[in-house]
């Protein structure tokens, strides 16, 4: 396993690098079963094309490169600085959460997110309902392609079909030319693992979802069946692919090269058309968009070097928004009379993961075994001070940490009983207990073999706040007579250290103190402290048969409420054996200008300022903005039909306008009553993935 995780950069809760969809799905694709169980072809795929895998795929270039590109006119182009530039375009390689903007841009999923962080139709489903594990979804009508070309339920079928094929190692077909299990260099045998897996997309829906058919039924009717009950499915957030792009690009062309630079041919509302590697990328106004006419022409994403130089663009006027913004700088942008500062609720956490693994590892490992032990972790919890931490680290901007699921995902975060507190009186107590002692009298604990306990402290370079957050835990920590060495490195080189045995390392490490970005779903974000995550996206090692158990069980749960049973028990067993201690949930911090547009969107918050526009969970943001002093009174949307049985879910959106000039109307498509049933269970595992792991705050 040789590629390198990715850096990132969505909010100061984010890790500073990701794995690439090879790593994570090499590991993750250890089935050889078929995604379809016919011949290794999903069900439903159509019949291979004349000639398969000898044609060329068609250029994404030369569909787009022959359309008219709208004049964008400078006083409806939205400028957005940001530290962080896109890694990829190619909606399967797009992690971090710049490339994840610029992929809802381009392209739709099947069911959209709405305001309330509910399911909404506002993707290629109009409607959808469910009869056990069959769902059956109504697609948009008069859909088109940013080239002209129609878009309807074909593509949808395709796109999942395809996915699901790239994690089948027996498929043979025009996207896996010699078979998508190939012996590797100077191999005679294969070794039963999907070689060209698109992104994460393909292992949450083949193992998360348990997806195993998707069909056309028509140009508007999609059905899709699981292997059993999910309330998964509408959340998985894959963005839908052009059939006529896409159906001869071989499975190593779309996790490679193809569809990463501009232009993109995609149903979004904006479309790349430029990317000046190191300083800027445009996304145009796509004249096909099947919702209203939004009032921007374009979006100039301008890439800065540090968070810094983006807040001083902002006070400048250089650009619009600015994401993410330190909490250094927030206070003093939100008090110019001309910036608004958007302090989102906390979407992630900053935590420290102790090295778990559970057996000696040659020339590597964790330096101690106290590591291992819950009773060690449990009382090094009583020895973090959360509001010194947010005073100190954060300027106070978040809250103290719990769980593994933040606060702002209320329908699935449960706070933990019998709470730990800042106590080192009672942390001292608790080590003592455990026999953890000083027995030679040099004010330094010693573990099971007797050994000095001193823990390394990792963190990543890429933010500040990492280094601050460290040294105030180390200090806390040696005065209950654990020594501590801290050192940051490189968020690439970091990454590699704590690569495990499975992917390849060593694991030579002890604390990690990083942090991951939430999604309204939590199923990724507990998929996290599983045994089959060794390896692969476990920064913990962390390995407990019981929490395995209920990671299946609230996957194939059969409605909301029982999954979110199972989620609070999950909780609950992660604090007590304390694998992570969650030290914070920084609040997400950015910030607009007010001379030139208005209309930013309102989320939900913690406050009654507005907190939604760019880098929400849609693209709603952009489409709402319009010139400063001409916000249009919004059109009430019509109500949406309630089902009549929980689980038949059938959404009624707002009628799509015709695209017209001038200011945009009110939303094309509306979230449903019927989907408040569902709370927030939405954008699924995949997009959280790529949202995860960053630098800086934001």
């Amino acid at each position: 396993m040789t590629s390198a995780r990715r850096r990132a950069g969505r909010s100061r809760v984010s890790r500073g690098t990701v794995l690439t969809a090879m790593i994570g799905l090499l590991a993750f694709g250890t089935t050889a079963a078929s995604a379809a169980g016919q011949s290794g072809s999903p069900s439903g795929s159509p019949s291979p094309p004349p000639s398969a895998g000898s044609a060329t795929a068609p250029s994404i270039a030369a569909s787009a490169a022959s359309l008219p590109t709208p004049s964008a006119d400078p006083a409806r182009t939205l400028r957005i600085g940001t530290d962080q530039e896109f890694d990829s375009i190619n909606p399967n390689l797009a992690f971090i959460a710049s490339s994840a903007e610029a992929v809802l841009l381009d392209y739709d999923t099947l069911v959209g997110i709405g305001p309330d962080l509910d399911y909404a139709p506002t993707g290629f489903a109009t409607a959808w309902s469910q009869d056990g594990s069959t769902w059956t979804f109504t697609i948009r009508s008069g859909m088109r392609w940013s080239d002209g070309q129609p878009a309807d339920a074909h593509d949808v079928a395709f796109t999942y079909r395809y996915v699901l094929a790239s994690m089948d190692p027996a498929y043979v077909g025009p996207w896996a030319p010699d078979g998508n299990d190939r012996p590797k260099e100077a191999g005679t045998r294969s070794d039963g693992v999907p070689d060209d897996p698109l992104s994460l997309y393909g292992d949450l829906l083949k193992t998360g979802i348990g997806l195993r058919s998707v069909e056309a039924l028509d140009a508007t009717t999609v059905r899709m069946t699981t292997a059993a009950p999910t309330t998964l499915l509408l959340g998985a957030g894959v963005p839908i692919l052009p059939e006529h792009i896409w159906s001869t690009v071989t499975f190593a062309s779309a996790v490679t090269d193809f569809g990463a630079d501009p232009p993109v041919v995609g149903s979004g509302p904006f479309q790349a058309v430029d990317w000046t590697r190191g300083a800027s990328a445009r996304f145009a106004r796509n004249p096909d968009y099947w919702g209203a006419r939004p009032y921007l022409d374009a979006i100039d994403f301008r890439f800065y070097p540090d968070q810094g130089s983006v807040a001083d663009a902002l006070r400048s006027g250089a650009i619009d928004y600015a994401r993410p913004v330190a909490p250094a700088d927030f206070d003093g942008l939100d008090a110019d009379p001309a910036i608004v500062g958007l302090a989102r609720p906390g979407r992630g956490y900053t935590h420290l993961a102790f090295n778990t693994y559970a057996k000696p590892i040659d020339r590597g490992g964790a330096s101690t075994t106290a590591v291992r032990d819950p009773a060690f972790r449990d009382a090094l919890g009583y020895a973090i001070d959360g509001a010194a931490l947010i005073r100190d680290v954060l300027d106070g901007h978040g809250a103290p940490g719990s769980t593994i699921i933040p606060p702002l995902f209320a329908p699935f975060h449960v706070e933990p009983s019998g709470a730990r507190r800042f106590d080192l009186a009672e942390a001292t107590r608790r080590l003592q207990a455990a026999g953890y002692r000083d027995t030679n009298g040099d004010g330094i604990r010693e573990d099971a073999q007797g050994r000095r306990i001193e823990l390394r402290i990792d963190h990543p370079t890429d933010d500040p706040s990492y280094g601050r957050a460290a040294a105030l835990v180390a200090g806390w920590w040696r005065q209950v007579g654990v020594a501590t060495k801290v050192t940051g490195y490189p968020s690439d080189t970091l990454a590699e250290l704590m690569y495990a045995p499975e992917a390849g390392g060593t694991a030579d490490y002890d604390v990690e103190l990083w942090g991951w970005t939430g999604s309204p779903d939590p199923d990724f974000q507990l998929g996290l402290l599983t045994t089959g995550q060794i390896g692969v996206w476990s920064d913990s090692n962390y390995s407990n048969p019981a929490y395995d158990q209920l990671y299946l069980d609230q996957q194939r749960a059969p409605t909301v409420e029982a999954r979110r049973d199972i989620v609070g028990r999950m909780q609950q067993l992660a604090y007590d054996e304390a694998p992570y201690l969650i030290l914070y949930y920084a609040d997400d911090l950015s910030a607009y200008r007010t001379d030139r547009f208005e209309g930013w969107t309102a989320e939900p918050s913690a406050t009654d300022r507005p907190t939604g526009g760019p880098f929400s969970y849609g693209a709603q943001g952009y489409l709402d903005l319009v010139a400063a002093g001409s916000r249009a009174t919004p059109t009430p949307a019509p109500a949406v039909s309630q089902p009549a049985t929980p689980g038949a879910a059938s959404v009624t959106p707002a009628p799509t306008p015709a695209p017209t000039g001038g200011l945009p109307v009110d939303r094309a498509a509306v979230v449903g009553a019927v989907i408040a049933v569902l709370a927030v269970v939405a954008l699924g595992a995949a997009w959280l993935a790529r949202r995860r792991r960053s630098r800086g705050p934001g």
